[in-house]
Protein backbone atom coordinates (compact mmCIF):
# COMPACT_ATOMS: atom_id res chain seq x y z
CA UNK A 1 0.00 0.00 0.00
CA UNK A 2 1.71 3.63 -1.29
CA UNK A 3 0.86 6.39 1.20
CA UNK A 4 0.08 9.73 -0.29
CA UNK A 5 2.49 12.72 0.37
CA UNK A 6 1.48 14.88 3.48
CA UNK A 7 3.37 17.79 4.27
CA UNK A 8 4.87 20.68 1.79
CA UNK A 9 8.43 19.17 1.39
CA UNK A 10 6.52 15.35 0.57
CA UNK A 11 4.52 16.83 -2.18
CA UNK A 12 7.37 18.81 -3.16
CA UNK A 13 9.83 16.04 -4.02
CA UNK A 14 6.68 14.53 -5.53
CA UNK A 15 6.07 16.78 -8.24
CA UNK A 16 9.80 17.23 -8.55
CA UNK A 17 9.94 13.59 -9.42
CA UNK A 18 7.16 13.55 -11.69
CA UNK A 19 7.91 16.30 -13.74
CA UNK A 20 12.29 15.24 -14.13
CA UNK A 21 13.03 18.56 -15.77
CA UNK A 22 15.25 18.18 -18.37
CA UNK A 23 17.73 20.66 -16.40
CA UNK A 24 17.40 18.93 -12.98
CA UNK A 25 21.03 19.06 -12.36
CA UNK A 26 20.69 22.59 -12.22
CA UNK A 27 17.85 22.78 -10.31
CA UNK A 28 19.58 20.46 -8.26
CA UNK A 29 22.33 22.65 -7.69
CA UNK A 30 20.77 25.44 -7.61
CA UNK A 31 18.73 24.68 -4.54
CA UNK A 32 21.85 23.27 -2.78
CA UNK A 33 23.59 26.75 -3.20
CA UNK A 34 20.60 28.39 -1.64
CA UNK A 35 20.50 26.28 1.18
CA UNK A 36 24.00 26.50 2.04
CA UNK A 37 23.91 30.41 1.98
CA UNK A 38 21.08 30.56 4.35
CA UNK A 39 23.61 28.46 6.71
CA UNK A 40 25.05 30.60 9.35
CA UNK A 41 28.93 30.68 9.06
CA UNK A 42 30.49 29.50 12.19
CA UNK A 43 33.56 29.56 14.46
CA UNK A 44 34.47 27.46 17.15
CA UNK A 45 35.20 28.90 20.62
CA UNK A 46 37.44 27.28 23.04
CA UNK A 47 36.16 26.33 26.65
CA UNK A 48 38.09 28.08 28.82
CA UNK A 49 39.11 27.00 32.63
CA UNK A 50 38.23 28.62 35.84
CA UNK A 51 42.03 29.55 36.21
CA UNK A 52 42.17 30.56 32.28
CA UNK A 53 43.75 27.63 30.71
CA UNK A 54 42.04 26.28 27.54
CA UNK A 55 44.20 22.89 27.85
CA UNK A 56 42.04 20.02 28.77
CA UNK A 57 45.11 17.35 29.51
CA UNK A 58 48.91 17.07 29.62
CA UNK A 59 48.48 16.21 25.85
CA UNK A 60 47.27 19.75 25.34
CA UNK A 61 43.99 18.93 23.93
CA UNK A 62 41.31 21.32 23.96
CA UNK A 63 37.51 21.96 24.08
CA UNK A 64 35.16 23.69 21.38
CA UNK A 65 32.40 24.52 21.38
CA UNK A 66 30.83 26.22 17.84
CA UNK A 67 29.42 29.87 17.72
CA UNK A 68 26.15 29.45 15.80
CA UNK A 69 25.64 26.60 18.92
CA UNK A 70 26.33 29.50 21.62
CA UNK A 71 24.38 32.25 19.38
CA UNK A 72 21.52 29.57 19.23
CA UNK A 73 21.53 29.28 23.13
CA UNK A 74 21.96 32.49 23.90
CA UNK A 75 19.05 33.26 21.31
CA UNK A 76 17.18 30.78 23.37
CA UNK A 77 17.74 32.37 26.99
CA UNK A 78 16.92 35.89 25.65
CA UNK A 79 13.18 34.46 24.39
CA UNK A 80 12.41 33.41 28.04
CA UNK A 81 11.22 35.83 29.33
CA UNK A 82 7.87 37.03 27.84
CA UNK A 83 8.90 40.37 27.32
CA UNK A 84 11.76 40.84 25.44
CA UNK A 85 13.62 38.42 22.86
CA UNK A 86 17.15 39.57 20.92
CA UNK A 87 16.57 41.11 17.76
CA UNK A 88 20.80 40.08 17.11
CA UNK A 89 23.41 38.60 18.69
CA UNK A 90 27.32 39.33 17.60
CA UNK A 91 30.28 37.79 19.01
CA UNK A 92 33.47 38.61 18.87
CA UNK A 93 36.34 35.82 19.03
CA UNK A 94 39.73 36.50 19.61
CA UNK A 95 42.96 34.89 17.64
CA UNK A 96 43.00 32.70 20.23
CA UNK A 97 39.37 31.36 19.78
CA UNK A 98 38.27 32.76 22.92
CA UNK A 99 35.11 34.91 23.27
CA UNK A 100 35.71 38.28 24.32
CA UNK A 101 32.42 40.08 23.64
CA UNK A 102 28.86 39.72 23.24
CA UNK A 103 26.57 42.70 22.05
CA UNK A 104 23.08 42.34 21.91
CA UNK A 105 20.50 44.45 21.19
CA UNK A 106 16.53 43.24 22.17
CA UNK A 107 13.55 43.99 21.67
CA UNK A 108 11.09 44.88 24.47
CA UNK A 109 6.97 44.70 24.99
CA UNK A 110 5.53 48.48 25.84
CA UNK A 111 5.61 48.70 29.29
CA UNK A 112 8.74 46.55 30.57
CA UNK A 113 11.41 48.16 32.63
CA UNK A 114 14.37 48.77 29.72
CA UNK A 115 17.17 48.71 32.36
CA UNK A 116 15.84 46.19 34.39
CA UNK A 117 15.15 44.19 31.12
CA UNK A 118 18.72 44.75 29.73
CA UNK A 119 20.32 44.33 33.03
CA UNK A 120 18.95 40.68 33.16
CA UNK A 121 19.40 39.84 29.74
CA UNK A 122 23.77 41.10 30.43
CA UNK A 123 23.59 38.18 33.31
CA UNK A 124 21.73 35.26 31.55
CA UNK A 125 24.20 35.92 28.17
CA UNK A 126 27.05 36.04 31.13
CA UNK A 127 25.32 32.50 32.50
CA UNK A 128 24.89 30.70 29.40
CA UNK A 129 28.97 31.69 28.16
CA UNK A 130 30.02 30.56 31.80
CA UNK A 131 27.97 27.20 31.29
CA UNK A 132 29.08 26.82 27.74
CA UNK A 133 32.38 28.05 27.41
CA UNK A 134 33.93 27.33 31.04
CA UNK A 135 34.29 29.27 34.73
CA UNK A 136 37.23 30.75 32.72
CA UNK A 137 35.05 32.79 30.03
CA UNK A 138 34.18 36.44 30.83
CA UNK A 139 33.43 38.42 27.53
CA UNK A 140 32.54 42.04 27.95
CA UNK A 141 28.36 41.59 27.37
CA UNK A 142 26.46 44.87 25.82
CA UNK A 143 23.27 44.99 25.35
CA UNK A 144 21.08 47.09 23.86
CA UNK A 145 17.17 48.15 24.03
CA UNK A 146 17.03 48.21 19.70
CA UNK A 147 13.25 48.60 19.84
CA UNK A 148 10.07 48.81 22.06
CA UNK A 149 6.89 47.20 20.18
CA UNK A 150 3.11 46.79 21.45
CA UNK A 151 2.16 43.48 22.68
CA UNK A 152 4.60 39.93 22.52
CA UNK A 153 8.31 40.89 21.11
CA UNK A 154 8.54 37.15 20.13
CA UNK A 155 6.03 37.24 17.23
CA UNK A 156 7.49 40.43 15.72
Amino acid sequence: MALSPTGPLERAVEAARAEEPDDWQSVSDSVKQKIRATITPSRPVVVVEGDGTTDQDAHGSRTYVASRVLRGALRDVLRERPDLTAERIDLTIGDDDRLTQVEVDIVCAYGTVLTAAAEEARLAVESVAVALLGAGTRPVVDVTVSDVVVGDPRRT
